[in-house]
């Protein structure tokens, strides 16, 4: 009788970045044969306390039940729940982002705990020679992506109304451009507006007021343009007066958490994607899939998806808020300017991701990781 190897996946809440592609993850691995199931530990409000009793109980109680072969964590809050367990279960990690520094000698002491309790780690960039670490790029999820509709039926659909434009513009990204003065020749309005994505949650941390300056800077210039905010948090309110007070309602528009968002993105011109966070640049992989171009902040993780000019665009973090939302302006006009240019991205884009960030391959190499140690096991 074979024997089916038991994987748990453990993640801190269905607001993680990685959540969506742990699903299809799950799915596949179903599919193949696997017993799986997942864990929500709990909301995310929760887990922003040093240590939720209710989480850790949550994971050992699971843990308990089910008697996995493997533990799965797919974030650090999930990994500080299931590794500090009484178990003799495998426990694989994977590491999206790195931890930050610690002068706390007691919690320097339980990250050294956990990650002697931890089997694996799975990491999308290798910085180390850990021997524990193992190098897996994340995968582009494979959805049912939609055939982008018109522009038209997609405003009508979401009840977007129809906003009046000059019928000129004034292009900024010129090299004669002098912030200080307003001497820009003006050209004729794009007659079908451009449609702009921003995919994630609406809190401070992940810049999204700078997004706004840009799309208030697109309206300074009489562009035709609407933007979409797909996405929830605890700033949604602030946003939203900002939005109010620079009078950008008829051109921002706020969808909250849609799980329509697959269908959504290709319906984008563009995707902008302001967000230090590493845990959810998985929007960009998800973009490019689809043959949307994205600009992006510069981060490691950015850097590793998008070639600079060719299948995206990146804005250098350097220090002054003002110089990074000055250059997202900057190349954003410039990209939804330059019709063949932006089609040669997306092109490039969708090339990229079936090569190097193809999912079936990134599974496959994580089915070789839960299958360390059990290799008696018939597959």
């Amino acid at each position: 009788m074979s024997h089916r190897l038991k994987i748990l996946h453990i993640i801190s809440s269905r607001e993680s970045g990685t959540a969506c592609e742990l699903d299809a993850f799950a799915e596949r691995l179903a599919q193949n044969g696997f017993d799986t199931k997942t864990c929500i530990l709990t909301s995310t409000q929760a887990l922003r306390r040093p240590f939720d009793v209710a989480a850790y109980f949550a994971a050992a109680r699971m843990i308990r039940q089910f008697r996995p072969d493997v533990v799965h964590t797919w974030d650090h809050a999930a990994h500080l729940y299931a590794a500090s367990q009484y178990t003799a279960t495998r426990i694989i990690a994977e590491k999206r982002s790195p931890q930050l520094p610690t002068r706390n000698p007691l919690i320097a002491r339980l990250r050294q705990y956990l990650d002697r309790r931890t089997d694996r780690f799975i990491v999308p960039h290798k910085v180390c020679d850990c021997p524990k670490t193992l190098e897996i790029p994340p995968a582009a999820v494979p959805l049912p992506y939609s055939e982008p509709m018109p522009t038209e039926e997609f405003l009508a659909k979401y009840d977007v109304p129809s906003v009046e434009t000059s019928g000129n513009y004034y292009p900024v990204f010129e090299p004669q451009y002098d912030p200080t003065r307003r001497n820009y020749t003006p050209r004729p309005a794009n007659p079908t507006p451009f449609l702009i994505g921003i995919t994630l949650p609406l809190c401070s941390e992940h810049r999204i007021l700078d997004a706004l300056w840009v799309c208030e800077t697109l309206n300074h210039v009489h562009l035709n343009f609407h933007a979409f905010f797909i996405g929830d948090g605890k700033d949604r309110e602030e946003f939203l007066r900002y939005r109010d007070r620079w009078k950008l309602f008829s051109r921002v528009h706020f969808l909250g958490n849609s799980k329509d968002a697959h269908r959504l993105l290709p319906n984008f011109d563009v995707l902008l994607h302001l967000s230090p966070a590493s845990e959810y640049s998985g929007a960009i992989l998800s973009a490019m899939y689809c043959g949307v171009p994205v600009i992006a902040l510069e981060t490691a993780e950015s850097r590793a998806y998008i070639l600079d000019g060719a299948s995206g665009m990146l804005i250098p973090d350097g220090g002054d808020h003002r110089f990074y939302r000055r250059t997202a302006a900057k190349r954003l006009l410039y990209l939804l300017e330059n019709e063949e240019f932006r089609r040669s991205m997306q092109r490039i884009a969708r090339e990229r991701v079936a090569g190097e960030f193809n999912f079936d391959t990134a599974f496959e190499r994580r089915v070789g990781v839960y299958r360390e140690g059990f290799e008696r096991y018939p597959s």
